[in-house]
């Protein structure tokens, strides 16, 4: 432990923890929230009524994350009828889609509804804990989020959220298990979201070396971004072969300041861009994903879904990380 900087404390409180609350009002009453904040300047909400996504997410005051009109909603409140998406989406930082859809609503062989289920499913033996380990100071929270069907799937996910005293870096480590004794397609996507103010019209983004393929007419540059126009519809690319790690950064040079979102591709092999500058729904997402751009039904027929073999785990490694400063942003531009 540093205990040259104990001394100065009554309380590491003062300047790093993790706060656990719930809310009282509005869409999103009675959820239960744990709040992160470090000495680099950190300050995140990670959710466990909602797979542990996290939600807020600021860097030295300046915020960083998109939340939709909905705001944080209940999973209680939960719809999986077609259509009802864009209802209750809340946004936020990482929003978890899968595992039983990603993309549209689809209905072959159940309701699969637009980027499925595991967002709105509470994660249980959730806790957090901050500790000594060495001379670093850990923040961190772990849980459990099982999305089941009688008869069928038994899905899970065992997530662990770190961050560190001085850190500007949000590490997620998560653990896919089946626990039935079927092997069972599933779909996985992290939804990154990027808004106001670090997202501007002179905001650019850069990824990592990769095939990109532009999903829709309006897809023609992925790469810089415009002030919000009324009624203006989404653009979204698809990323491939993405080499053994890969990253996805925005940065804005005239605040000199970034963020990226680094994963492994063994098990996130695609990343998908989705640029919308609508007004009121004016957001960049970074999303690494296993998926191919299709909901559950069309990756199926084109055989391009994944399988988790009965009782069998694969394991997921991201990061979530701020760049302060034109020189440190463009040296991890350059080491893409």
């Amino acid at each position: 432990m540093n205990i040259e900087l104990l001394k100065k404390l009554g309380n590491m409180d003062q300047i790093a923890g993790i706060r656990e609350s719930q809310l009282l009002r509005g869409r999103g009453q009675q959820i239960q929230i744990a709040e992160f904040y470090n000495a680099a300047g950190l300050r995140f909400t990670v959710v466990p009524d909602r797979c542990m996504d996290l939600f807020d997410f600021s860097y030295k005051g300046i915020n960083l994350s998109f939340q939709s009109k909905n705001g944080l909603t209940s999973p209680q409140a939960f719809s999986a009828a077609n259509g009802e998406f864009a209802e209750q989406w809340p946004g936020g930082m990482l929003v978890t889609c899968g595992l039983d859809n990603v993309g549209g609503h689809a209905s072959q062989g159940g309701i699969f509804p637009t980027h499925g289920r595991t967002s709105h499913v509470p994660a249980k033996n959730f806790g957090t804990e901050t500790y000594w380990d060495g001379e670093r100071y850990v923040l961190r929270a772990t849980g459990e989020v099982h999305q089941t069907k009688m008869y069928s799937r038994h899905l899970s996910i065992r997530r662990t959220i770190e961050t560190g005293l001085d850190e500007k870096v949000v590490k997620i480590h998560d653990v896919l298990t089946n626990f039935d004794a079927a092997d069972e397609p599933y779909m996985l996507l992290y939804h990154f979201n990027f808004g106001y103010p670090l997202l501007q019209a002179d905001s650019c983004v850069e990824v990592s070396k990769a095939d990109i393929t532009p999903m829709n007419p309006m897809s023609t540059d992925p790469v810089h971004m415009m002030d919000p126009v009324d009624g203006r519809g989404e653009e979204l690319y698809f990323r491939t072969n993405l080499g053994d790690r890969a990253c996805g950064v925005i940065y804005n040079e005239a605040l000199e300041l970034g963020a990226y979102v680094a994963f492994d591709t063994k098990n996130l092999p695609n990343c998908l861009e989705w640029k919308n500058m609508k007004s009121h729904d004016y957001v960049l997402a970074i999303e690494p994903c296993n998926t191919c751009g299709l909901n559950r039904d069309d990756a199926i027929a084109q055989g391009k879904i994944a399988v988790l073999p009965a009782y069998s785990s694969v394991e997921n490694h991201l990061e979530l990380g701020v760049l302060e400063g034109m020189t440190e942003i463009r040296q991890f531009i350059a080491n893409l």
